[in-house]
């Protein structure tokens, strides 16, 4: 063989070598891996219709794209931790002009926690009682699981200026008197510094809400950002309608869409438990960012049974992070299944 040739094949080799390949088995498509994850993901789109039990990415509403299905190929290797993709958002979602944004929820209920109550103090005793309003502009007490993520979580620390030591405060349920959270999980899966610089920090979380469960996916996803007839922020309008922070909770809307139990079209409202079926997002009982609209103490959560239910904000239920990662985060490896989940990187971040 002459040393020409020898040259040519090393060179094809190299080539082969060095291109990286995300392969996806939703939809049988390909992109090298240095792609942006919104990027990669908005490559493996089905359309923007899917019959019954279908799995996949699928563009919604029009400009977004999300995961349906039973267990589709949405993992993603952050933080020493497992999140899965909730799908790509535009604008209309986050606030953020101009940019598509990949949404994250942590794989694992991080634990179970109130929604919008807790005490100052777990000597005193001062009681906020049970509040849905998630920013405490109006009651002047922020909601249990808003501060848990947005301070203790986010900055990955057991202490806060606003409310002092983590591990001594306390929250008020009516059954058990005093509870003092446990934040050795909202600590130890915290965010170091380094992975702070990944997420999307002016970021909008809506916080319309809706008088019952009676909307389809499609009009709770309206609903929650304001445009749907009759949908007001919690205490009949009194409460915030938006905030603007790192970290939130999945949408009643985010929960829905999940399902690949229902086509893309169906209009089922909220109330059926079959939104549990072939549905990647459902862990059983768990809060959702969007509070309940006639009232000042409800909020929607995922019932045990699948179906999207309310419950006054001082009950324990199960909580995942959720956030945005900034539109330059690239994959650098894997193809999103639970053994390969896509690995991540961020120049400029």
């Amino acid at each position: 063989m002459s040393k020409k040739i020898i040259i040519i094949l090393s060179i094809i080799l190299v080539l082969v070598i060095g291109s990286i390949i995300i392969y996806s088995n939703d939809d049988k498509k390909t992109l090298a891996a240095g792609s942006t994850l919104a990027d990669t993901v908005i490559a493996q789109s089905q359309g923007t219709s899917w019959s019954a039990g279908a799995t996949g990415v699928y563009q919604t509403n029009g400009h977004e794209y999300r995961y349906v299905g039973a267990e589709p190929n949405n993992y993603v290797r952050f933080n020493n931790d497992m999140y899965r993709i909730i799908g790509v958002f535009d604008d209309y979602s986050h606030g953020v002009t101009g940019q598509n944004l990949v949404k994250l929820i942590r794989s694992r209920i991080l634990g179970s926690f109130s929604w919008g109550n807790y005490n100052s103090s777990n000597t005193s005793g001062t009681y906020s009682s049970y509040k849905n309003d998630w920013t405490g502009n109006t009651t002047g007490v922020k909601a249990n699981l808003n501060v848990l993520l947005n301070e203790y979580f986010y900055n990955k620390t057991n202490t806060s200026n606003t409310y002092g030591n983590c591990s001594n405060w306390t929250y008020y349920y009516s059954s058990t008197d005093y509870r003092t959270n446990d934040c050795s999980d909202i600590v130890g899966y915290g965010l170091p510094s380094n992975l702070r610089n990944y997420i999307q920090t002016d970021v909008t979380w809506y916080l319309y809400g809706y008088s019952g469960t009676g909307l389809s996916k499609q009009n709770f996803y309206l609903c929650e950002r304001g445009d749907y007839s009759g949908c007001t922020s919690a205490n009949s309008g009194a409460y915030a309608t938006s905030t603007i922070a790192p970290i939130g909770l999945m949408y009643v809307s985010d929960y829905m869409y999940a399902s690949g139990y229902y086509s893309s079209t169906d209009t089922t409202t909220g109330s059926s438990q079959y939104y549990g079926n072939q549905n990647w997002l459902y862990k059983g009982y768990e809060w959702t960012i969007t509070p309940r609209s006639n009232n000042s103490t409800n909020s929607f959560a995922v019932h045990l049974s699948g179906y999207v239910t309310s419950n006054t904000a001082n009950y324990g239920l199960g909580a995942r992070p959720t956030f945005y990662l900034k539109s330059d985060v690239y994959v650098t490896g894997g193809t999103g299944s639970f053994d390969d989940p896509y690995t991540i990187a961020c120049d400029n971040c």
